[in-house]
């Protein structure tokens, strides 16, 4: 698209850009038990970072707030986990100026529409959540489809493989990777096909079948099949091929649905125990406590709970929780994430909806969905805006991307015109692309991360659980943030109360079993 075109749309840039600055380990100046010198380290917030690269460290004042439990973190896993703790004393602290983390809910003119975390699956941990909270996810109902060389394959993996618009050969290479991978037992080799990646199944096959998977890998758990864990990359075949997306369920919003339901269950009684814009620098062990510092409105603060559940990824554990054994910063710090963007075209009439996640190979983005999807047929709804969004994630080595307005809106005008190409009706321009963007937000499925990583790196210190999704798995998902923040608040209850059985619990939460 040329410039002159791309100048008449009206382009907003939102979201996070990192999870942190890099920083220097040497300027960590370890804590005094004294003065509780805190350093601080990775925050979304720029400023701070530049002081801890420049050497500073900072001193925790005397605790400015009350609380037994300390919440890290407001996204999916936090605003669970301060559910299922109502009645108790917590603390919730979110360093973004909203809550919902990945899972996160914007809108245009009244319609919802999502910037990542797609749906859930009936009766998962997510899809629980939201009937309690007073939601009803509907089934998306429609499987997943690929647009590809200018033609719709309404259904890719079960009945669509005859469709694909490719010579006879490919075709059949498709058909036989089909096949071949439905033979395998992916609940007794767990461990083996973790530790190997998804290139291993799919080299042998024709590249298309590769490209195909280069594409659903980034998208849903943050690798290509070289980088992917087997374990994963197989189960989501399956999964396809038996018909598991049919089991998908979502509102407008995405999973941002529930944090944004969440916020208006807990906000009327707890509004005061939930901070936003209160960046965690440092929580640091004592004999009987745990020293939580952290900023908020530029001032440094601190309080001294008797537990902390870590509710961030441990990209950012590691870097601010203080005296981890050795063996488990080392797992912590092998995590990788992938930077993803998220475009959302806006248009102002019907331009597409003929399937909810559409696949699309070869292109800037990987698949798009129709954000109100679940809901178009409902009766007396009328589509105002039609809004798709695209999934764009992106190789680690192209984090710089989100940097600057200026890219990120050439990234969106890559896409753009990719969709436009895709289908002659596909060329009209929106009236609106918003960019969001985030840095570090998922977590990449790579070999060994769910079967020996995760299981070194997320089990709880004393008096510090570790439950964000990616203490989970066997990929980034919001059911798993649900399912273990309800543990952690479990762990939590028993800790307090001097019960036992608080190990054996988290270690069945963390426990690996077959996808």
């Amino acid at each position: 698209m040329s410039s002159s075109r791309r100048d008449f749309i009206k382009f907003v840039v939102v979201g996070s850009v990192v999870a942190g600055c890099p920083i220097d380990e040497t300027l960590l100046a370890a804590p005094d038990s004294n003065s509780h010198a805190a350093p601080l380290v990775h925050g979304e917030h720029f400023e701070l970072c530049h002081r801890l690269r420049d050497g500073h460290t900072f001193v925790s004042p005397e605790a400015t707030r009350k609380a037994d439990i300390v919440i890290v973190g407001g996204g999916a896993a936090g605003l669970s986990a301060a559910y299922f703790l109502r009645g108790k004393d917590w603390l919730l602290l979110e360093k973004e100026d909203h809550f919902g983390g990945n899972a996160f809910q914007e809108e245009y003119e009244g319609q919802p529409y999502g910037t990542g975390s797609a749906y859930a699956y009936k009766d998962d941990n997510g899809d629980q959540l939201a009937r309690e909270i007073g939601l009803h996810l509907p089934l998306v109902n429609c499987p997943d489809p690929t647009i590809v060389n200018n033609t719709f394959v309404p259904d890719t993996w079960k009945t669509g493989l005859n469709q694909l618009p490719y010579p006879k050969e490919i075709r059949a290479s498709f058909k036989k990777f089909r096949d071949d991978l439905m033979k395998i037992n992916v609940r007794e080799r767990m461990a083996e096909l973790d530790a190997q990646p998804f290139s291993n199944f799919t080299a042998a096959y024709t590249p298309e079948v590769q490209q195909w998977w280069d594409g659903f890998g980034p998208s849903n758990w943050g690798a290509t099949t070289e980088l992917s864990s087997a374990l994963v990359g197989l189960s989501n075949v399956q999964d396809l091929i038996t018909g598991g997306d049919g089991k998908r369920v979502i509102l407008p919003g995405g999973l941002g649905c529930i944090t944004h339901k969440l916020v208006e269950v807990l906000q009327p009684k707890y509004k005061d125990r939930m901070l936003d814009k209160a960046v965690v620098v440092a929580v640091v062990p004592e004999e009987d406590s745990i020293r939580v510092t952290y900023f908020e409105e530029g001032k440094i603060a601190s309080v001294v709970p008797k537990l902390v559940l870590m509710c961030a990824p441990m990209l950012i554990a590691s870097r601010i929780v203080m005296g981890l054994p050795a063996e488990q910063k080392a797992a912590m710090r092998c995590y990788r994430y992938a930077p993803y963007p998220v475009v959302n075209l806006i248009f102002d009439k019907p331009v597409y909806n003929r399937g909810y996640d559409t696949w699309c190979p070869g292109n800037s983005f990987t698949d798009f969905i129709v954000a109100d999807w679940t809901v178009r047929n409902t009766p007396g709804y009328k589509q105002k805006h039609n809004i798709l969004s695209f999934y764009t994630p992106l190789r680690p080595e192209q984090r710089s991307t989100l940097l600057t307005e200026e890219d990120c809106k050439s990234l969106a005008t890559h896409v753009l015109a990719d969709f436009q190409k895709l289908r002659p009706e596909f060329n009209v321009n929106p009236i609106e692309v918003r960019i969001f963007r985030r840095g570090h937000p998922m977590y990449m499925a790579i070999p060994g991360q769910y079967t020996k990583t995760r299981l070194a790196a997320s089990h709880p210190m004393d008096r510090i659980f570790f439950g964000h999704s990616d203490s989970g798995g066997p990929e980034s998902l919001t059911s798993e943030a649900v399912r273990l923040s309800k543990a952690g608040s479990e762990w939590a209850e028993l800790v307090l109360a001097g019960k036992a059985g608080a190990k054996d619990l988290a270690e069945r939460a963390l426990q690996a079993t077959p996808p």
